[in-house]
């Protein structure tokens, strides 16, 4: 089958690999319609997560057709459409009984194969194993509520950055009415923005360095304001009576862009964290946090179980979150995708691959 690999640091290849096989009891084989490329991939590309292992599949982003299972399989069957999210979980131990599905004991990421060798091949390829997968993969339907078809694109999402942006825009409790603010209008950003909209803020104001980014800001009903302090500032405070703004969601995963959404909450905000830092240490401007009364809430999203929450919603059309797909590529144009994800040609926002193309 053919497969985008981590080929070397900066470097991704399309290659011919092996078709994965039902290996344990829990195993089922997705046959993959779509793929997403995540900045999480780009980490991985430019040697930001170390300990990678080269001649790794690419990929934790996306959906298809189960094409076999293993005999331990429950509520999933060949034939069946289905969705993944980033990592594996057993749903039985502490965590996962706890709705703590990424910290499953058994958890493992698509995508990411250590040097040991301990990890799961990625899904930017035309099959990809899945291990527990009755736990793991979530069936998805044919058609909408409406009983209009329901598209891959509709639902790649929910497997992790709608999932993620859910749930920090939830972390962040602001109440109806409030004044939220979105660091980064990368895709987790735009989809933290939407995700935003379903709790009523009276405003979400979004800051980012890139003019078209901040332009579909704009389109999904953001303010969009460039990502400096005298502009931010001055805009949160027109809104908050000089307050600042009753909540922030970080979405680029950079020192910067934290420090950022720290100094524009007012005291007693929640700063919620969807971006996914990689520094090992980071100087955190903890005098300021403890003299605003600031709550911090960071860490990997529990994507499996928010996908569950999820679907309904995206059943019923209320998200529109194909507008953030600014590529849909064959899986054989894999390699360039990267590049265009990557250096932001043609003003690329989210850039799908698709094996059947």
């Amino acid at each position: 089958m053919k497969a985008i690999i981590l080929k070397a640091n900066g470097i991704v290849d399309l290659q011919d690999r092996p078709e994965p096989q039902v290996q344990e009891p829990g195993d089922a084989i997705v046959r993959v319609t779509t793929a997403g490329i995540c900045g999480s991939d780009l980490h991985i590309l430019h040697g930001r997560d170390p300990g990678m292992k080269q001649g790794t599949i690419m990929g934790h982003e996306f959906t298809g057709t189960v094409e076999a299972i293993g005999k331990d399989v429950t509520g999933v069957k060949p034939g069946d459409r289905v969705v993944a999210p980033f990592t594996i979980n057993c749903g039985k131990c502490f965590y996962c009984l706890r709705q703590l599905p990424a910290r499953c004991v058994r958890s493992l990421g698509f995508g990411f194969v250590t040097e040991e060798g301990a990890g799961l091949q990625g899904a930017q390829a035309e099959l990809v194993r899945v291990p527990l997968a009755s736990s793991t993969l979530l069936k998805i339907p044919q058609t909408r509520n409406d009983g209009s078809v329901l598209i891959d694109e509709e639902v790649l999402f929910l497997g992790d950055i709608l999932s993620t942006a859910y749930s920090c825009a939830e972390g962040t409790s602001f109440r109806k009415g409030d004044v939220v603010i979105v660091v980064g209008c990368g895709p987790v950003g735009l989809l933290c923005i939407l995700a935003a909209g379903l709790f009523e803020p009276a405003a979400i104001v979004a800051l980012d360095t890139v003019d078209y980014r901040l332009e579909k800001a704009r389109s999904l009903g953001a303010i969009p304001v460039p990502a400096d302090t005298t502009s931010a500032e001055k805009v949160i405070r027109d809104l908050t009576e000089g307050r600042g703004a009753d909540a922030a969601m970080e979405a680029v995963g950079h020192p910067s862009a934290l420090d950022l959404a720290i100094h524009l909450v007012r005291p007693g905000a929640i700063v919620s964290i969807a971006g996914y830092h990689t520094e090992q240490i980071y100087p955190f401007p903890i005098h300021q946090a403890y003299m605003k009364n600031l709550s911090i809430r960071i860490g990997r999203c529990n994507a499996r179980k928010y996908m569950s929450e999820l679907l309904p919603v995206v059943l019923e059309g209320r998200l529109p979150v194909t507008s953030i797909i600014s590529h849909v590529l064959p899986l054989r144009d894999g390699v360039r995708g990267y590049e265009i994800f990557d250096r932001r040609i043609d003003s690329a926002l989210k850039v799908l691959l698709k094996p059947t193309l």
